[in-house]
C-alpha cells in the first residue's frame, strides 16, 4: 500500500503524488516535487516527510502559511483524509494502492518508462562532493546509484562521522561566504538543514552574486560537512559510503562499471594526476607576471574579533593586507604575507631542531596551547615567530589582532595556505571506452580539483557548487539508459569555461594591481614596500603617521557611502579615527599603500548555470514492479560499509 497527495481544488485537481521514503516538497520553485503555480506560494512552502509515526507536513517560513483542516500549521502529522492547503490549491492525503512513485527524473519524449539506473563514483566527500551527490539523487531519485570515496570518514555506531584531530584530521574551522546564486540551487531538504537559526550570518552586503533578493551567508565550513554527511548517512539505501580515499587503480572494476567519476578531491588531487593524460597539461603563465606564477602565501589566524560586522566590512574592503571573514566574530583573520614573510612563516622541531614547512604545504593547523605557544600535533613543530622575541612578523600579526579588536587570548590557532592557479583546457574527458561489457566511462574534474581559489573564503566553494549543479543538471537531462558521447556535456564544458574564466580572473585581480604607469604589479609587492618605507620612516623620523590616516580615513569614507545602503550600521568619522589611531604609523602607512579592494574591475554579471542548464521540473515514472530488482554497480551494498 502507498501513500500520497491528491488534488481536489486548484490547479493540481485529479492528480495524485505519491509519497516514497523521500521527502516530498511543495513550492513555487520548480525544483519541487510539486510544483504550485498559485502566488501564494513560497518558492520552498511546505514538505512532506514519511517517519516511523506517519508523514509529517512541515510549513519551510512560508510567508502565506500551511494549512491543515482549515487551520494553519509549523508541523502536523498527518491523519488519512487530512486537507492539506496551500493559498487556492487544496490536497487530501490518501493511502491507495497506486504502482506509481514521483521521483526527480526525466522521461522519454515517447511518454515510455524512464531509463536504467545511471552509476555514479564520486572521489572526495568533501562539500562539493557531497552537495554533487545529493543534487544528482534529488534530480534521478532511484534511477541513479552514488558510491562516494573519502578516507577523512570514520565509521561511529553505524554511521558516518568525520574523523578528529587524533585520527589525522583536522577538521576545517573556517568561515566561508556562500552566495545565494549558488545555495539556491542546492535540494530544498539541503537548504533546509543547512540555514537554521544561528549557523549562519549575513556578514557581506548583497552584490552581484544575490538573487532572489536573497544576499550572501557566513557559514563554518565544518558544520557544512557534518550537515551534508548527516543527510547521507539516512540515504545509505541508495548511496554508498566508502571510508576510504578513492584509489584509481585498485578501483579499475568498479571504475569500469561506472558511467560517471566525479573527481572532487580537491587541489592536490591523486585521481586527477593519474588522469592527467586525459585532462590535458594545465598553463600556469596565464596568471603570471613576466612569465612567472603568481603566488600569494596567506596566514590564516583563528579569532574572535569584537567589532560589529559592519566595521570589520569597512576596515577589510579599503585594505589589501588583512581579511576578515567570520560567524557573529568568530573566524578566521587572512593575512596576505610578503615573499620575506612567507619564508619566514615556518614552524621548528624543538627535538629535531629542524625546521618544518607543514604550515605552508599542507597545511597543518598550529593550535594554542595554555602556555601560549602555537603546535602542530602532527609535526610536533611550533609556530617560530610566535617564540621569537623581537620578530617582525609576529608585531605585524599583533597589529593586525589591533585592527579588528581581537584580544591576544583570543587568537587561538595559526595556519596557512598558498593561492596559485593555472589555466586548465578541459573538465571533461572520457576515461574508459565502452566495451562488450562495459558502459564506457566519463570523468568530471568539480570543485577546487578544476578551479583552485582560496583567498576570498567560499570563492573555491561557490565555484565548486557551481560546478556540482552544471555536472548533476546535465547528467539528469542526458541520461536515456545508453552510453554518453561527448557531445552530451558540451554545455556542461562551457559552464565550466566560464567558470573558471570569471573566478579566477576575479581572483587574480585580488592578487594583482597596476601601478601609475600602467604597469601590473603583485599586491604583495605592495605590501612589502609599504613595510619597507614604514620601516625606513620610523629609523629617521620622517613617518607621516597623520597623512596616512587622512588617506585611510578618505579612503573608509567612499568605501562607507558605497556601502551604507546595502550595510546599515557603518561606523562614523569618530569611531574609525579613534580605532586607526591604535596602529602604528608603519602599519597605517602599508595600508595606505596596498591599495583597497578592486572592486570596480571584480564586480559585474556573473556566470549562472541557468543559461546553459535551467532546473528541470519533476517527472513521474512508473515503480518497479513488485520483485523487480533495480540495477546496481558491481560490488554494491546498500548499507554503509
Amino acid at each position: 500500500m502507498t501513500i500520497s497527495l491528491v488534488g481536489v481544488q486548484g490547479d493540481l485537481a485529479g492528480r495524485s503524488f505519491p509519497i516514497t521514503a523521500r521527502p516530498l516538497t511543495l513550492g513555487r520553485g520548480s525544483s519541487n516535487d510539486i510544483v504550485l503555480a498559485d502566488p501564494a506560494a513560497s518558492r520552498m512552502h511546505a514538505e512532506l516527510r514519511p517517519g516511523k509515526k506517519g508523514c509529517v507536513l512541515k510549513d519551510l517560513g512560508s510567508g502565506n502559511g500551511t494549512y491543515v483542516n482549515g487551520e494553519r500549521v509549523t508541523e502536523r502529522t498527518l491523519r488519512p483524509g487530512d486537507q492539506v492547503s496551500i493559498g487556492d490549491e487544496v490536497f487530501r492525503f490518501e493511502t491507495s494502492d497506486s504502482p506509481t512513485v514521483l521521483v526527480q527524473a526525466p522521461v522519454q519524449a515517447d511518454g515510455a518508462a524512464a531509463p536504467p539506473v545511471l552509476r555514479v563514483t564520486v572521489a572526495g566527500g568533501g562539500p562539493v562532493g557531497m552537495s554533487f551527490a545529493l543534487l544528482l539523487d534529488h534530480l534521478l531519485g532511484s534511477r541513479v546509484a552514488i558510491t562516494i570515496h573519502d578516507g577523512r570518514w570514520a565509521e561511529d555506531g553505524g554511521r558516518f562521522v568525520w574523523q578528529n584531530p587524533e585520527m589525522g584530521n583536522n577538521r576545517r574551522q573556517q568561515v566561508v561566504t556562500v552566495q545565494s546564486r549558488q545555495f539556491l540551487k542546492l535540494p530544498p531538504e539541503v537548504q533546509a538543514r543547512l540555514f537554521q537559526p544561528g549557523t549562519y550570518s549575513e556578514m557581506w552586503p548583497a552584490g552581484p552574486d544575490s538573487i532572489q533578493g536573497q544576499g550572501p551567508r557566513n557559514i563554518r565550513i565544518a558544520y557544512i560537512e557534518d550537515e551534508l554527511l548527516a543527510i547521507l548517512d539516512e540515504k545509505t539505501d541508495h548511496i554508498r559510503l566508502v571510508p576510504e580515499n578513492f584509489d584509481a587503480t585498485a578501483a579499475h572494476e568498479e571504475l569500469a562499471g561506472a558511467h560517471v567519476l566525479a573527481i572532487c578531491e580537491g587541489g592536490r588531487s591523486t585521481t586527477r594526476e593519474h588522469f592527467a593524460d586525459r585532462f590535458g597539461a594545465a598553463d600556469m603563465t596565464l596568471y603570471g607576471l613576466e612569465g612567472r606564477q603568481v603566488q600569494d602565501m596567506v596566514l590564516g589566524l583563528r579569532v574572535k574579533s569584537r567589532l560589529p560586522d559592519p566595521m570589520s566590512v569597512l576596515l577589510t574592503v579599503s585594505q589589501n593586507r588583512f581579511l576578515l571573514n567570520s560567524l557573529r566574530g568568530e573566524g578566521f583573520l587572512n593575512m596576505r604575507l610578503t615573499d620575506q614573510e612567507a619564508v619566514e612563516a615556518v614552524g621548528i622541531n624543538p627535538v629535531r631542531q629542524v625546521f618544518t614547512p607543514c604550515i605552508q604545504s599542507t597545511p597543518c593547523l598550529l593550535e594554542r596551547r595554555p602556555s601560549g605557544e602555537f603546535h602542530c600535533a602532527g609535526h610536533n613543530a611550533f609556530f617560530l615567530p610566535a617564540l621569537l622575541k623581537g620578530s617582525a612578523l609576529w608585531e605585524r600579526v599583533q597589529e593586525g589582532l589591533r585592527m579588528f579588536d581581537v584580544p591576544g587570548a583570543d587568537l587561538s590557532a595559526v595556519t596557512g595556505f598558498r593561492l596559485d592557479m593555472v589555466q586548465r583546457p578541459r573538465f571533461t574527458a572520457e576515461l574508459l571506452p565502452r566495451t562488450a561489457t562495459t558502459p564506457g566511462t566519463y570523468g568530471f574534474l568539480l570543485g577546487d580539483a578544476a578551479n583552485a581559489i582560496h583567498f576570498w573564503p567560499g570563492r573555491g566553494l561557490n565555484s565548486g557548487l557551481a560546478s556540482a549543479v552544471s555536472l548533476a543538471r546535465c547528467l539528469a537531462a542526458n541520461w536515456r539508459g545508453v552510453p554518453f558521447r561527448d557531445s552530451a556535456f558540451t554545455r556542461h564544458e562551457a559552464v565550466m569555461a566560464m567558470l573558471q574564466y570569471r573566478h579566477k580572473t576575479r581572483a587574480f585581480r585580488q592578487m594583482v594591481t597596476t601601478d601609475d604607469a600602467g604597469h601590473a604589479v603583485a599586491i604583495k609587492d605592495l605590501v612589502a614596500r609599504g613595510i619597507a618605507e614604514g620601516e625606513q620612516g620610523g629609523m629617521d623620523g620622517g613617518m607621516d603617521g597623520e597623512r596616512d590616516l587622512e588617506l585611510l580615513m578618505q579612503r573608509m569614507r567612499q568605501n562607507r557611502t558605497r556601502l551604507e545602503p546595502r550595510l546599515p550600521g557603518m561606523p562614523d568619522d569618530d569611531t574609525l579615527r579613534a580605532h586607526l589611531a591604535q596602529l602604528s604609523p608603519a602599519t597605517l602607512h602599508t595600508l595606505v599603500v596596498s591599495e583597497p579592494w578592486d572592486s570596480g574591475n571584480v564586480g559585474g554579471e556573473e556566470v549562472d548555470v541557468d543559461w546553459l542548464l535551467p532546473e528541470q521540473d519533476a517527472a513521474v515514472v512508473p515503480a518497479p514492479r513488485e520483485g523487480e530488482q533495480v540495477a546496481r554497480p558491481r560490488g554494491w551494498k546498500p548499507a554503509v560499509v
